[in-house]
């Protein structure tokens, strides 16, 4: 397959006064000539954002000139230096497609938008089509092999517009480019947004500047070779299948982490069976008697064994041969490997601290020996990097009742320790940055005292960063961390803020992950140099002056306003995927935590609440914090 990579040179912001042959120039003097008459007599109308109503113009000017002005600096340079003009003509554009009355069909409102790029990190990116090829056909092609998403705007010429709207509000977001700055966006469009544009087929005079001109704001092409412009970012090729393979080429486009073959599941098992509900007909375990309990231990012969016949009790327990598996790891992979179990058809397993049972449908019986073939292929299959494990299945009488106290007595220190843990006494922190496909800033940093701000289990993390790989969750990774697994063991080296929470390895960790965007991180505090945001956040907590001087938290769910007059859509857009002083993201469980806010004075500076948070805490909530009424219910929609 033949392949023309051309460098992305003067592309998207250096591009004025370069030389094109006379056919190249009158391509895009016709084109701007069209958008000028296009626009004659029009005026700006926002569009559904309303953080973001007109971003292609404010990529343009800082501040907003009327259109009269902008189609003179088009018309001004378009024939003797075009190339130079194509950011303002991006705001011809939008002026154009923001006085069409389907244009809200096509351009997604805030939340949305938000939610679609956090969406995003299970893509490929996003790709819109330009010239008059069989779309369909593109997209099936495309998506039998990769994962993409189709960005279809309004028909005809000017249907990049929608692609177009979305990667400079992602640029305004998570890349904090400021207004007017078409140079610097276009270098955060082309090393870190996942939009691609494919020209193909047979392309207007308009059509073929609108692709030039998204590509010097940083959008890379595939094109043909009859392609007349020299500029840009592109591959070009012929084939249907070269444009597949050249869309995974450009180094914002995301792929997925390259792993070894991960072990699978028996053939009797199937994912899909997690979940089946069926009136258990027979249930091994749920007695006093029964346990399952993964220990840490040298393991001579990998396999399993079982002794006796395992009735109304069972015992299992599992050993594994690694290091460092700390009480953390034993017990998440412990649970993990339960719940494997629920992949044999007409079996269903419950698990906690003091109940271990297996129900089995009508007509089911359990092999012994499946017990420990599936546990063992369900710790192999989520952490491949433990190797040396070893299940006995226990149905003997005698030894259940001489081992089941024992576990009991172990599950109860490995809790303490649990408990117990602190940022001081743990070796390692753990990092993830599972979201910087889509948060280039964010590295979430966890430790026994800042769970995820995703409400995912601190131990899935660390797990994941030790034994494990990410790419289960379809996380598509960014030219940031292309071929690194999400998980990270961290350094926390020494302390340089306890209260505060600040670490010099932390520190050190977090600009390498980030490559320099973010270089410091206060675990506990909100003033200096808070915690990043991904986009997961489930709570946002905010410096505020209302209802008083403090901390005020808002959970995801809530639909009204903070005092300050803040909404989760305005906290969220500060705050993603960036560090933002004065806001910070986190879970849930985080309210709990013995640090909490350490650095600002903790519940002591909490000032407001929304409703559930205020029911999360319950009695432990400080009778000095205002909690918010619930919002009003929207009235519910006429019968009539």
């Amino acid at each position: 397959m033949k392949i023309e990579r051309v460098p992305v040179g003067e592309s998207h912001s250096h591009g004025a006064g370069v030389h094109l042959e006379e056919r190249a120039r009158d391509i895009l003097e016709r084109g701007l000539t069209e958008l000028v008459r296009m626009t004659e007599g029009l005026s700006f109308k926002p569009l559904v954002s309303e953080k973001y109503p007109l971003p292609l113009a404010s990529a343009a000017y800082a501040s907003l000139p009327g259109p009269d002005v902008v189609r003179a600096h088009v018309r001004e340079r378009m024939r003797d230096d075009p190339v130079s003009v194509l950011e303002n003509a991006l705001a011809l554009l939008e002026l154009y497609e923001s006085n069409q009355p389907d244009i809200a069909g096509h351009v997604s409102a805030d939340m949305k938008f938000i939610n679609e790029c956090f969406s995003s990190k299970r893509l490929n990116g996003w790709v819109c089509v330009i010239g008059d090829a069989d779309r369909a056909q593109i997209e099936k092609a495309v998506n039998a092999r990769w994962q993409f998403r189709f960005i279809s705007g309004r028909s005809g010429a000017t249907g990049v517009y929608a692609l177009l709207n979305m990667l400079v509000r992602y640029a305004f977001i998570y890349g904090r480019i400021a207004f007017g700055d078409a140079h610097g966006l276009g270098h955060f469009v082309e090393d870190h947004t996942p939009g691609v544009i494919i020209c193909r087929g047979k392309m207007s005079d308009l059509e073929l500047t609108l692709s030039l001109a998204a590509m010097k704001m940083g959008v890379p092409a595939v094109v043909q070779s009859h392609y007349p412009f020299p500029l840009g970012r592109t591959i070009r090729v012929e084939k249907l299948y070269e444009v597949v393979e050249a869309l995974v080429g450009f180094p914002n486009i995301r792929r997925l982490l390259k792993t070894p073959q991960i072990p699978g599941f028996p053939s009797y098992c199937d994912v899909q069976n997690r979940g089946e509900a069926f009136e258990p007909a027979a249930t091994i375990g749920g007695t006093p008697r029964s346990f399952c309990i993964l220990r840490k231990g040298k393991v001579v012969e990998p396999g399993w064994t079982v002794s006796g016949r395992p009735g109304r009790d069972i015992g299992v327990i599992i050993t594994v041969q690694a290091e460092p598996m700390d009480a953390f790891d034993r017990r998440y992979i412990e649970r993990h490997a339960v719940s494997g179990l629920a992949c044999m058809a007409g079996v269903a397993a419950k698990f906690d601290r003091e109940e271990f049972r297996i129900d089995l449908a009508s007509g089911v019986e359990l092999d012994p020996n499946r017990i420990g073939e599936v546990l063992i292929a369900a710790i192999r299959h989520e952490f491949p990097r433990l190797e040396r494990i070893r299940v006995e299945v226990i149905g003997d009488e005698t030894r259940l009742a001489e081992e089941a106290p024992k576990v009991r007595a172990e599950k109860k220190t490995r809790q303490k320790e649990i408990e117990n843990a602190t940022e001081e006494t743990v070796d390692h922190f753990y990092s993830c940055v599972g979201c910087s496909p889509f948060a280039p800033d964010h590295v979430c940093c966890l430790t026994p005292e800042r769970a995820p701000q995703c409400d995912r289990p601190y131990e899935m993390i660390k797990t994941g960063a030790l034994y494990g790989y990410d790419d289960m969750t379809n996380i598509h990774h960014s030219k940031l961390h292309r071929d690194i697994n999400s998980f990270q063991v961290m350094e926390k080296g020494e302390p340089i803020d306890r209260d505060k929470g600040e670490w010099t390895g932390v520190n050190a960790q977090v600009s390498r992950m980030s490559h320099g965007r973010t270089r410091r991180l206060q675990l506990h505090s909100l003033d200096e140099a808070p915690h990043t945001g991904c986009g997961c956040f489930r709570l946002i907590m905010f410096k505020t002056e209302k209802p008083r001087r403090g901390i005020a938290i808002m959970d995801r769910g809530y639909t009204g306003a903070a005092p300050d007059d803040r909404t989760w859509r305005d906290l969220h857009y500060a705050l993603a995927g960036k560090q933002t002083p004065g806001v910070a993201g986190a879970s849930p469980l985080y309210l709990f935590s013995r640090k909490f806010l350490r650095g600002d004075g903790g519940w002591k500076s909490v000032v407001w609440v929304t409703p559930k948070i205020a029911e999360m805490l319950g009695d432990d909530l400080p009778e000095h914090v205002e909690v918010a009424p619930a919002p009003a219910s929207p009235p519910r929609a006429s019968k009539s």
